[in-house]
């Protein structure tokens, strides 16, 4: 395997950690707000640092085209968090991975690229995935509110992979044009920035520290922000996007097997399902995975 590989083979596992920790301080009462404003502040922070380094800096007349993909990046990061404080993060992380395809899918409705039958029946094994994720929440679920909040995890999990999935193709579009080095850091600094409207819901210290949820988040947080960075500066430096999505792909694998593991040593929701249950949400991760690696391979 190509060492670069490495990259996004561990941002897949950083994903599900910052995922696991931010769930638990969501469980505690934390608000999704929290944990959102904080990961896009990291961001924000780092890339800072590297726009304050750059020698070339990306044009006035491009920073508009960074505010609005990085507007579509907060959009997909908070629903993200949303979707894991209301739902579990075997269920969640697996329907994240749908966003490969949506790409493919949104390149070829705004940018006109075809979508070959390959892409087509990747989508249709990746809905299959979906379908059976849901059913493995909804056996689990024991009244109709878990019910409804199972359902509304997969949703807000779609919609996430939508607003990154846009991300991505304005990335590919905007950021190809003026240059990655110099289209990331403003891209990532303005995220940071529109994430300043979230401050009036999010927690204060004070009670962080009263929910004792202050370690989990920041460990949450900044495991995500670099995991981010991760797979930006992988992508940016070697290009083979395919290869690159396919191995992150695999947190959606992660998620189930280590979401149990984990919630079994450690304490959880996903340590009061039964064994046939997670079996039901990892068949569908499986499927799921297949749908992306069908669509995403080369000819």
């Amino acid at each position: 395997m190509p060492l670069h590989l490495l990259f996004p083979l561990a941002s897949s596992f950083g994903f599900v950690l910052a995922m696991l920790l931010t769930k638990q301080a969501t469980s505690r009462g934390a608000s999704p707000w929290t944990g959102t404003f904080l990961a896009n502040l990291w961001l924000a922070i780092g890339w800072g640092f590297v726009f304050g380094l750059q020698e070339e800096r990306l044009p006035a007349e491009g920073w508009w085209q960074a505010g609005l993909i990085g507007g579509a990046f907060v959009v997909g990061q908070l629903l993200t968090y949303l979707a894991f404080s209301l739902g579990d993060v075997s269920v969640a992380a697996p329907v994240l991975g749908v966003k490969v395809i949506i790409v493919a899918l949104l390149l070829a409705l705004l940018v006109g690229e075809p979508v070959s039958g390959q892409v087509w029946l990747g989508a249709v094994l990746a809905a299959a995935g979906v379908s059976v994720i849901q059913l493995g929440a909804s056996s689990a679920a024991r009244t109709r509110l878990t019910a409804t909040r199972a359902v509304l995890t997969v949703v807000l999990a779609i919609l996430s992979a939508t607003c990154f999935s846009l991300f991505d193709v304005g990335l590919q579009t905007w950021g190809r044009h003026w240059g990655a080095d110099r289209f990331l850091p403003p891209m990532f600094v303005s995220t940071g920035l529109i994430s300043l409207v979230f401050l009036p819901k999010c927690d204060s210290p004070f009670r962080l520290r009263q929910l004792g949820v202050v370690l989990p988040l920041l460990g949450g947080t900044v495991v995500m922000a670099l995991q981010s960075m991760s797979m930006a500066y992988v992508l940016n430096h070697f290009g083979d996007a395919t290869r690159i999505n396919i191995i992150y792909a695999l947190r959606g694998l992660w998620a189930v097997l280590f979401a149990w593991w984990l919630a079994r040593q450690f304490g959880g929701a996903e340590a009061q399902l039964s064994r046939g249950i997670m079996l039901v949400r990892l068949t569908g991760a499986v499927l799921l995975m297949l749908g992306i690696l069908i669509a995403l391979w080369p000819n």
